[in-house]
């Protein structure tokens, strides 16, 4: 359910592709720096978009350089953090980490337990750091095992417990911008575990796993099919984004909720067409 709020590259300019890059880079600095270094592994552009929604909101004070590192030894990169880096940072490792628990305890994967075991030192000091945060994300994750532990069909419980843990995260402090920031954050928690669970619909249905869209296959309903859905669970996080008062890299949040977190639908869209020349395809499993 991670990796899908990422920018549209074929539709940014050269400087905001630099902007973004450095974004990443900076955040990828500080889970070395503000957590440990096995954190960078779980490093996503999902908290990218983040940092750059509280930077624009907030204007921290930035500190920007150029390094290079293991990833891109040959060249130094350019990079930039803030207090806002350093707030996404905690948040990555913390969803990485617990999530790393959720599939050790719901598939016992040895790899993913591995990992919580070295993301769990630094995530306890980001519990005392973020209560309500990691609370939240807590208890989410186990609504969400639960509902999937007893098979339940309504996707709206589901997209519901993602909702409510992205929403919190994306409230960095309690002020006038939260309840916007919570809406923006929920109406990206709904499209993205519905959309991850209509990706993986056909997958899901062909190895008997739980997915809460199972019924809508047995319908009948085609890929295609769940794009009004998604549209409108999108408009209610676009909505309260277009109220809050940003100036700096607007172009590029715009780019990454009105086009990035398109392209893996539309990407799956394309090659169904394709496969069946153009036609739509029927998701349930031949």
């Amino acid at each position: 359910m991670f990796g899908y709020i990422t920018a549209d590259a074929r539709l940014l300019t050269e400087e905001q592709q630099t902007r973004y890059a450095a974004c990443y880079c900076g955040l990828c600095r500080r889970l070395g720096r503000e957590c440990s270094a096995v954190s960078r592994l779980t490093l996503t552009y999902d908290m990218t978009f983040l940092v750059l929604l509280l930077s624009s909101l907030y204007e921290p004070e930035e500190t920007a350089g150029r390094s290079r590192c293991a990833v891109h030894p040959m060249k130094a990169r350019p990079h930039w953090h803030n207090d806002a880096t350093n707030y996404g940072a905690a948040m990555n490792a913390a969803l990485a980490a617990y999530n790393c628990l959720d599939d050790w305890q719901d598939d016992r994967n040895l790899p993913k337990l591995a990992l919580w075991k070295l993301l769990r030192r630094p995530v306890r000091a980001i519990q005392d750091r973020y209560p309500r945060q990691s609370g939240a994300i807590t208890a989410s994750l186990d609504q969400l095992s639960a509902i999937e532990a007893a098979g339940v069909p309504d996707p709206d419980g589901a997209a519901n417990a993602f909702a409510d843990l992205l929403g919190e995260v994306f409230v960095w402090r309690e002020d006038r911008w939260a309840d916007d920031l919570r809406t923006v954050g929920q109406g990206l928690g709904r499209f993205v575990y519905l959309l991850d669970a209509a990706l993986d619909l056909p997958e899901d249905r062909k190895k008997g796993r739980y997915n809460p869209l199972s019924h809508w296959a047995d319908e009948g309903r085609t890929l295609e099919d769940f794009r009004p859905m998604l549209t409108m669970l999108l408009g209610e996080a676009t909505a309260a984004f277009e109220r809050l008062p940003l100036v700096q890299d607007v172009a590029l949040l715009r780019n990454i909720l009105y086009s990035g977190v398109w392209q893996r639908y539309e990407t799956a869209l394309r090659k169904q067409n394709s496969q069946n020349e153009g036609g739509s395809h029927d998701i349930r499993p031949v």
